[in-house]
């Protein structure tokens, strides 16, 4: 596969690096993608609709027992009016914070080597974003459960899952993966906090192995039979522990405007070329200002002690 920093397009439109450098809303682009192409923040985060403004992101907390109104609905007779009912809000804030990167291109570089080596820096850069994203939203994650008191699951040790021989050796069904995310989808289920049921789980490589290795060719199957349709990994997960969300349903992850100034456009990744001819070289610099609301904290369900011990 092509690399998407060094395109190869024939005839007038073919992009050289000089030619992508010298565009930096291109550039952004690409750096973006490569970087949304390994985040896993949307499994749990769905778009704020709008840029974060003022140095802050308020939000209500919706939590068990709090998310229905004070009175029940009630019947209306003619002419009466319906009652008066209200709820209890918990509100919250989220704090954007600064996160960026630059690198540095020398003229003698961009004339001596091989794009793909320049290219390869832009990837790095891009791969830093995205880890540090997924960091952050994680750790969003985690403060929220841990704030609201969600109540997670103790699980089994994946990797001893054994679902193939004498009955004596198979893994009782109590003590397999499928009961470890049935247990955690029904906590959020019971939770009655207008979500779906939860159709995500959030992993460490290591555990989709052993699901893989115990489940084989039947895994897609076995996920769906207890409500799983996507899997998402991320080295960003302690090894050991699983999420199983709603996917996009727990909160909103925004971004305050950059660069500053804009008025329009996309908020979120920006990347800028900044000129340093006194040194006879480029700077590119990729930042963003993110912020995670955990809206919903009781929407995902932290299941625990899978890699034994």
């Amino acid at each position: 596969m092509a690399n998407p920093l060094v395109p190869t397009l024939s005839g007038p439109n073919q992009l050289s690096m000089s030619t992508l450098l010298a565009n930096p809303t291109r550039l952004n682009g690409m750096i973006a993608k490569l970087a949304a192409q390994q985040l896993v923040c949307d499994a749990f985060f769905r778009p704020a609709g709008t840029a974060v403004t003022g140095g802050q992101l308020l939000y209500d907390v919706l939590v068990n027992g709090g998310n229905f109104a004070s009175r029940d609905v009630e019947l209306r007779a003619p002419g009466a009016e319906y009652i008066i009912t209200s709820g209890d809000a918990i509100r919250d804030q989220a704090v954007p914070k600064d996160w960026g990167a630059k690198v540095q291109i020398l003229d003698e570089e961009r004339t001596r080597l091989d794009p793909t080596v320049l290219a390869n820096r832009l990837i790095q850069l891009a791969n830093s974003i995205s880890r540090k994203i997924d960091q952050l939203a994680i750790a969003a994650v985690d403060a929220a459960l841990s704030k609201y008191s969600i109540v997670g699951v103790p699980g089994h040790d994946w990797s001893s899952l054994v679902t193939v021989g004498p009955l004596d050796d198979i893994t009782p069904n109590a003590d397999r993966p499928t009961a470890d995310i049935s247990n955690a989808s029904l906590l959020a289920r019971v939770e009655d906090t207008g979500i779906a049921e939860p159709d995500t789980i959030v992993l460490h490589p290591g555990q989709l192995q052993s699901l893989r290795q115990g489940y084989g060719s039947e895994l897609p199957n076995v996920l769906a039979g207890v409500g799983i349709q996507n899997v998402r990994t991320s080295l960003q997960v302690p090894n050991g522990t699983a999420y199983v969300v709603t996917a996009g349903a727990a909160g909103v992850m925004g971004f305050e405007a950059t660069p500053y100034g804009q008025t329009s456009g996309q908020n979120g990744l920006a990347t800028e070329v900044i000129p340093d001819r006194e040194r006879r070289s480029i700077w590119i610099q990729s930042y963003a200002v993110p912020v995670f609301a955990t809206v919903v904290p009781g929407a995902i369900r932290k299941i625990t002690g899978l890699a034994g011990a």
